[in-house]
């Protein structure tokens, strides 16, 4: 077999081309109708950012601790200081002088001399740390008397002090409820330090388990919503859909393509908010504590950037590929297991192998560039990471010999900024996610707007009861792809209450020209008509409720025998149970219905596969004969079918028939004979018609198919 039949045709997939803004906006609008659970998920997911933000703040006082004789009160004191001066100092050291490392403005009353390098102390001989806290404790307003010693020349100077920030004075507050400068004290200090990481590290988790969880839950339901809605539309899409597009394709969008979306969504709710936020927060503690040096670190950013385009670019085409590739293996699959028999009894078990293998190998090329651009993105960003974390480090480095940063703030900086590449790797596969899902997308979407048959249906007409006629006017049909018409210029009448027999060689037309009584396609011109009414003005729901259909291939649904007698039917089995009984005595099922270990309420396989063929056919004709419709089209099985149920058939056929409009397709010679007119069929033409005994004598084409198809197939059975 030809792989490629087995594929979605070029018309129906979706085309390559790139990113669109609209698919995208319908994606995300699938969690819409749950945006109060979406809405606290990502709250939750905002604290857990915040929360794990300062988590990671809470190493600078650890490093202050831990690394600098400066203790944590005198650090509080000096910035509060430097804010009202406009001026950085290096850390408090036992000496007397205040070196300047950099000056952010020049205060009231500062003298020229005033650099950077230059040492400042209090003008009354106060300690450094002691003056500082006078600075940081003075009012707005105040005058701070200092001495500048430029060159071993003495300055003094008085300075006005702006006003403190409450924040400043805030957490001046905080730290000196839990620190001192007392070196016996720094365990203790140490200790409330790090239970306030901890406790902010648990609640940071916390609340990302149940952001996590809000947000999957609001995604799988709006999941649940779009296989409803493509379920919906699948089931109203006209026949000519699936004449170019397989049932394995439409399958793997309900199944693969919505789980690439799923994942999508909760990676785009998920980490596409929680890890830039986890940044974003991270970046603005970075940037508290040295804006110039974290600025020089995110240059790194737009090489980042440009490998997460390309990646992405190269992910949604492959991805879409790898999605038709899932189709082809459902279908060979499902092709060779409905068709097992035939493998086994043709020992093509090898045959059949190399043709699955054939499938899974194309479905292994996508796998495998899809692993490879994973597999690229995480190496890359992590080497990035490492080439532009070891420039910073070396930079940082003599910027902290340069006496431009402390020991504390070099340690805080070094891990704000590596644990700010985390974030950053973990955003790599959020792009590539999003841009799978829009793919997946595009071909769901492409089902759920292709036109119904239905659309219209408000203004059409209500059809009743048939009164007069069934009448094929000028009727031509061709099926899409197809190079040449299935049925040509048909005219045929049928009046209420005949049986009318079709009879041709196979591919004569004769199930296209029954189809388009129901409307399962509409003709390509010409028209039918039911009374006169043209049946494209009427609605199908009116129309198919005139109609009771048995085809040539007994179709049995995994259930009960009641489920598949009243199918259909909105009423409860339980009410209609006489009904169901009489509709399988009158179609001969009974018999074997209550021969079944559960009787009506016994479990049938899938597909019927528990019941015979003749089995299955009386099934399908209790479900007519449960639906009672004024019309009745019968196209007759020849296979599976042994001589008693052949019986049975075409006696409940001939009863149920009476009174009623019926089409018959006939391919056996039992069956025409009571049929009130037979209707010659071939190459999609009406070549003749009449009575059995009339067609025999004039028609060749008749005569051969009674003396080889009609009679043979009578007789053997």
């Amino acid at each position: 077999m030809n792989v490629e039949v087995l594929s979605a045709s070029e018309e129906h997939r979706a085309p390559s081309r790139p990113f669109r803004l609209r698919d995208f906006r319908r994606v995300v609008a699938l969690a819409w109708p749950y945006r109060k659970t979406l809405a606290v998920g990502l709250l939750f997911t905002v604290l857990f950012a915040g929360l794990h933000t300062a988590s990671i703040s809470g190493a600078f006082p650890v490093f202050k601790i831990l690394l600098e004789p400066e203790g944590l009160r005198s650090w509080a004191d000096r910035f509060v200081a430097e804010e009202r001066l406009g001026i950085e100092f290096a850390p408090v050291t036992n000496d007397a002088n205040l070196r300047v490392v950099r000056i952010h403005r020049r205060a009231s009353g500062f003298p020229e001399s005033l650099s950077t390098g230059v040492d400042v102390a209090d003008a009354n001989g106060e300690s450094s740390a002691e003056w500082l806290r006078d600075l940081a404790d003075a009012p707005s307003g105040a005058t701070a008397s200092l001495a500048v010693d430029p060159g071993g020349v003495r300055q003094f100077a008085a300075v006005t002090l702006t006003d403190s920030e409450w924040s400043h004075r805030l957490l001046r507050r905080i730290i000196a409820f839990v620190a001192t400068d007392d070196e016996s004290q720094k365990i203790r200090t140490l200790l409330y330090v790090l239970v306030a990481v901890v406790v902010a590290t648990i609640a940071a988790n916390t609340f990302r388990y149940f952001g996590e969880v809000l947000i999957a839950k609001s995604v799988l339901q709006g999941m649940m919503d779009l296989r409803d809605q493509l379920y919906e539309r699948t089931l109203g899409l006209p026949l000519s859909f699936f004449s170019g597009t397989s049932t394995a394709d439409v399958v793997t969008r309900f199944v693969q393509d919505v789980q690439e979306i799923q994942r999508g969504l909760i990676t785009l709710f998920g980490k596409f908010v929680r890890e830039p936020l986890r940044a974003m927060f991270l970046l603005t503690g970075a940037l508290i504590l040295d804006w110039r040096i974290t600025l020089v670190a995110a240059l790194g950013a737009p090489v980042a950037v440009a490998i997460f385009w390309w990646v992405g670019r190269s992910v949604k085409s492959a991805n879409r590929k790898l999605l038709q590739a899932y189709g082809q293996m459902i279908d060979a699959l499902t092709t060779t297991l409905q068709n097992l028999r035939v493998v086994k009894a043709y020992t093509a078990e090898k045959q059949e192998q190399i043709r699955l293998d054939t499938v899974d190998r194309s479905m292994f090329q996508q796998q495998l560039k899809l692993a490879k651009l994973d597999a690229f993105v995480s190496p890359m960003m992590e080497g990035v990471a490492v080439l532009a974390g070891s420039c910073l480090v070396i930079w940082l480095l003599s910027q902290v010999l340069d006496h431009r940063l402390s020991v504390s703030k070099f340690a805080t900086l070094g891990l704000t900024l590596s644990v700010l590449f985390d974030p950053l790797r973990k955003m790599s596969d959020v792009w590539v996610r999003i841009q799978r899902a829009v793919a997946a997308a595009e071909r769901i979407y492409q089902v759920i707007d292709h036109p119904i048959e239905a659309q219209g249906d408000r203004e059409a007409l209500e059809i009743g009861t048939l009164e007069q006629a069934i009448e094929y006017r000028q009727v031509t049909f061709t099926y899409p792809n197809a190079e040449r018409p299935a049925l040509s210029e048909i005219n045929l009448r049928i009046a209420k209450g005949e049986t009318v027999a079709l009879v041709g060689p196979n591919g004569s037309g004769k199930t296209t020209l029954a189809s388009l009584l129901p409307r399962l396609y509409d003709p390509t011109s010409g028209c039918v008509e039911i009374d006169g009414t043209d049946l494209r003005r009427v609605s199908l729901k009116s129309l198919r409720r005139q109609i009771g259909l048995v085809t040539q291939d007994a179709i049995v649904f995994a259930g009960t025998p009641t489920e598949n007698i009243t199918y259909g039917s909105n009423q409860p089995a339980e009410t209609v149970k006489g009904r169901v009984e009489e509709a399988a005595r009158r179609s001969f099922a009974d018999e074997f219905i209550r021969a079944l270990p559960g009787g009506y309420t016994s479990r049938l396989g899938e597909r019927g596969s528990t019941l015979s063929g003749g089995q299955r056919q009386r099934l399908a004709i209790a479900r007519a004969v449960y639906r009672d419709a004024p019309i009745l089209i019968f196209d007759e099985a020849t296979s599976q079918i042994d001589s008693e149920s052949e019986v049975k058939i075409q006696t409940a056929l001939r009863e149920f028939a009476k009174g009623r409009t019926t089409i018959i397709i006939a391919h056996r010679l039992s069956t025409i004979q009571f049929a009130d007119r037979i209707v010659i069929m071939d190459a999609g033409r009406i070549i003749d018609q009449g009575a059995h005994s009339v067609l025999f004598a004039r028609c060749p084409l008749y005569r051969t198919l009674c003396e080889t198809q009609l009679i043979s197939s009578s007789a053997t059975s």
